[in-house]
């Protein structure tokens, strides 16, 4: 029963975001009903446990959160997003806008930006590139997620800290099993471009384009006319912000902060004479990432409820216990971390507490270390993208989607396709790396 009551408080949350109910209030009545029917203390949970999930989120993300929006918002009002936008639209047609979005994220991400970073700075871009090619908003965030959340983390050598984590417990390094992760990379990156593009192609026979709200109308409208005197940004300098930012984060290894405020300081630096309004660029950077700091801390604050509630211990003991059971282990140990990335809604917990547990009994029973770390990495992005995760709420709020209108595509590109990787990277797991004896 307290297995079941937890899972009915994630489907409330499920529900009532598709119902277009505000996240903090379907956050908070899905902890209510967690508590209740758990046998928790509800004042306290809501008090202590929630606000102190809540308030951890908000003080490791809100700076990142508000410095991302400034840049996004420089990025945008400059016109460097929109020169990148033109120059994507113009090498490679309206065609490729989409595939050119995923590989823009992925290479972003595998440059060891963080994802939520590359939102900030490929949203601006991806806007002004669906409205040139008239594709509909509600793909923005599936096109986006596609590119930061999903097959580039499966490659080997991403610097990402789920390709990190199983060298905390495992003999190996980030190149682990190689041929599997670029495998399932491409299979990912092939079966995902081939869906959104149909879901444009689809949209398109509807009449569905690119629909544009008033503020959104009015930076079109300054970088349009900025197009139209020929003011646009030299590609490159347009780039140089991005650049600056990945190098600045990895080669000159700095916080995350430093590495954004370098990136907006070149931005204003190289771009000064297009920026205008100021203190509206400020304000309204304080609101973008205050209204994603409060949705996605309101999500990913039910975790703590959640595993403070004794339906979670029982379950993480469940699957624990059936990894002993006997049956194949790369196949149990795969679809453990992607059920515990799930129940955490993170693939970073998931998998550490996956690996804490399995890790040594699984190599004593001769699973080669290596195919391990990449089955883990590749079951880390499957579940943990359920509608709590706070990534999902992040990527929708930043690209002011609703759930309604913007999850099922979500969905999709970064569960249905990723657990299909995640059968194919077992498959060839169990032929390349065979069980020693």
């Amino acid at each position: 029963m307290d297995m079941i009551v937890v899972l009915l408080g994630l489907v409330i949350l499920l529900v009532l975001t598709l119902k277009k109910v505000p996240v903090i209030y379907a956050a908070a009545i899905s902890v209510v009903f967690i508590a209740i029917f758990s046998k928790l203390p509800v004042v306290d949970t809501m008090t202590n446990t929630y606000m102190t999930g809540f308030a951890n989120f908000v003080k490791s993300s809100w700076l990142m959160l508000l410095l991302g929006a400034i840049l996004s918002k420089v990025m945008d009002v400059t016109g460097a997003a929109r020169s990148i936008a033109a120059f994507i639209i113009g090498k490679l047609g309206v065609k490729f806008a989409i595939p050119a979005i995923v590989i823009a994220g992925g290479l972003l991400t595998y440059g060891g930006v963080s994802a939520m970073v590359s939102c900030f700075a490929l949203y601006p871009i991806t806007l002004a590139v669906f409205r040139q090619a008239n594709l509909p908003r509600y793909l923005i965030p599936a096109t986006i997620g596609a590119g930061i959340f999903t097959w580039v983390t499966m490659l080997p050598g991403n610097p990402q800290i789920q390709n990190i984590i199983p060298s905390t417990f495992l003999p190996t390094n980030a190149m682990a099993a190689p041929v599997v992760g670029i495998v399932c990379g491409v299979f990912t990156l092939t079966l995902i471009l081939v869906y959104l593009m149909w879901e444009a192609n689809k949209a398109k026979k509807k009449n569905i384009g690119f629909v544009v709200d008033e503020e959104t109308e009015k930076v079109l409208e300054k970088t349009d006319e900025m197009e139209k005197n020929g003011k646009l940004p030299n590609i490159i300098l347009a780039i140089l912000p991005i650049v600056c930012v990945a190098v600045v984060l990895n080669a000159f290894k700095q916080d995350i902060s430093v590495a954004l405020l370098s990136g907006i300081a070149l931005c204003c630096i190289l771009f000064f004479k297009n920026i205008t309004g100021v203190q509206k660029i400020l304000t309204d950077s304080v609101s973008s990432a205050a209204v994603t700091a409060v949705n996605a801390s309101a999500i990913v604050a039910i975790g703590a409820v959640v595993k403070a509630a004794p339906g979670f211990t029982q379950m993480v003991n469940g699957i624990l216990d059936f990894s002993t059971s006997g049956g194949n282990p790369l196949i149990i140990f795969g679809i453990a971390t992607t059920l515990l990335c799930g129940l955490n809604a993170s693939g970073m917990g998931g998998l550490s507490t996956t690996l804490s547990v399995l890790a040594e009994p699984f190599m004593k029973m001769g699973v080669n270390p290596a195919i391990m770390h990449r089955i883990g990495v590749i079951a880390s992005v499957g579940l943990d993208s359920l509608p709590h995760s706070g990534g999902i709420v992040a990527v929708l709020a930043i690209s002011g989607v609703s759930y309604k209108e913007g999850y099922k595509y979500m969905f999709v590109v970064t569960v249905v396709i990723t657990l299909l990787a995640l059968a194919l990277a077992l498959v060839l797991g169990n032929i390349m790396y065979p069980l020693a004896v």
